[in-house]
């Protein structure tokens, strides 16, 4: 529990760094209020797709969709390398066992992915109210 909020609390001081960093760097507070919802909700847009993509980058690599790839380059790596081929070779089943039982309990990255749709979230609600406006 205390773990979670800790990286919740990172996770959001860091999106609200990003989040203040957008602002002060754009002229906020602009005359209208149109163009400040317009703003805060780029604002929240970048943090929020941030956050959201490295969580569903991590989450599909940590089921697999990765594997190949990293076979792929690892074997190209060896080829170009002088050694690389003394080393026996590792075939793809292998490969795959091995990371598997690597990252077997690397879980917990959702906080990220829930993170990055909060900030979705208040970016949203600040593209209704530029709508309104």
């Amino acid at each position: 529990m205390k773990t979670n909020l800790k990286k919740y609390g990172a996770s959001f001081l860091l999106g609200g760094g990003l989040f203040c960093l957008y602002l002060f760097t754009r002229e906020f507070p602009a005359a209208e209020a149109s163009e400040n919802f317009r703003m805060l909700s780029d604002a929240a847009t970048i943090p929020g797709l941030l956050f959201t993509m490295f969580g569903a980058l991590i989450w599909a690599a940590s089921l697999g969709a990765m594997d190949g790839l990293s076979y792929g380059l690892r074997s190209a790596m060896r080829a170009l390398l002088p050694g690389g081929r003394v080393q026996k070779e590792e075939t793809y089943a292998e490969h795959v066992t091995r990371r598997r039982e690597k990252y077997a309990n690397s879980r917990g990255y959702g906080f990220l992915l829930l993170t990055g749709l909060a900030f979705l979230a208040i970016a949203g609600i600040f593209v209704a109210l530029f709508y309104a406006c």
